[in-house]
């Protein structure tokens, strides 16, 4: 059989790409696009490098193995202490559409794997339904299943006021979330940066837009001066980190749906919560 090293490394990189992308919706984890492209391409490099007879050894499932886990380690690095459950998530969904996959080629007689490796020799109308039931099987209908304990979680809509705007955001109750003001000891919510951005004027949403996990001192001292009193910088601490700062600011009401005023200051976080699902987090 002759195969086109250009198609199987489009095929692959589309088919990685989905499996990616299928693997943050079911986990929970929010990661930029560009990570899972840049997984994909790590998937389909492998993949080329893998059918040629000098490099045929990379067909075994071993390494097969060792390729999978650098592609998820290389787009959710972020997760730290969940990367072995992203791990295992991920090789549930690419197991269950190697299976579809051969399930087509058994039906229609079609080749649809070459050494263990995505190719298309058959019209795309194989192709793509193989594509869209994995993607539904997992990334739609159990999206965010596996970044949960089962079940919907308590959450409460929040609205919250600053300098003349304000917005309502859908935060995630959590018993754990112990953020608070190091002197008074008062609560604080915690937002992420795109939810936090409808809130600011324009010379702030620059400075947010910037915001990382790790440049929340940088990010403060760019703030216009104008503005710097109604920020302030609060460390936190969690699981499976040593700890840092976060970018905070004082709003000028926060209100929950039953009328009642909490959390004097709301925190901001770089990254997206279970998967975009919630805009930021709340003790109770």
């Amino acid at each position: 059989m002759v195969i086109y090293l250009d198609v199987l490394a489009l095929i692959n990189l589309a088919m990685d790409y989905l499996l990616l992308l299928a693997t943050a919706r079911i986990a929970g984890v929010f990661t930029a696009r560009s990570r899972l492209l840049m997984g994909a391409v790590l998937g389909a490099l492998y993949a080329v490098f893998a059918v040629l007879p000098a490099t045929a050894f990379l067909q075994h499932p071993l390494c097969e193995l060792i390729a999978g886990a650098a592609m998820v380690a290389l787009v959710f690095s972020q997760c730290r202490g969940r990367l072995l459950r992203v791990e295992v998530v991920f090789a549930m969904v690419s197991c269950a559409c190697a299976g579809a996959v051969l399930a087509l080629g058994q039906a229609t007689g079609a080749v649809l794997r070459v050494n263990g490796m995505y190719y298309l020799d058959v019209p795309l109308r194989i192709i793509i339904p193989a594509a869209l039931i994995c993607w539904c099987a997992s990334g739609l209908l159990f999206r965010g299943a596996a970044g949960q304990d089962g079940g919907e979680r308590p959450s409460a809509m929040v609205e919250i006021q600053f300098a003349g705007k304000h917005a309502v955001f859908h935060l995630l109750c959590d018993t754990g979330n112990t953020l608070c003001e190091p002197v008074s000891g008062r609560p604080a919510l915690l937002i992420d940066r795109y939810a936090a951005a409808q809130l600011f004027p324009a010379e702030l949403v620059s400075v947010i837009n910037g915001l990382r996990v790790d440049n929340a001192g940088t990010q403060m001292a760019c703030l216009p001066e104008a503005w710097r009193t109604r920020f302030c910088l609060l460390p936190y601490h969690a699981v499976g980190q040593s700890g840092g700062l976060l970018l905070a600011f004082r709003p000028d009401k926060v209100q929950m749906q039953n009328g009642k005023t909490v959390c004097q200051l709301a925190a901001i976080s770089a990254d997206r919560f279970a998967g975009g699902r919630y805009d930021g987090l709340i003790g109770i």
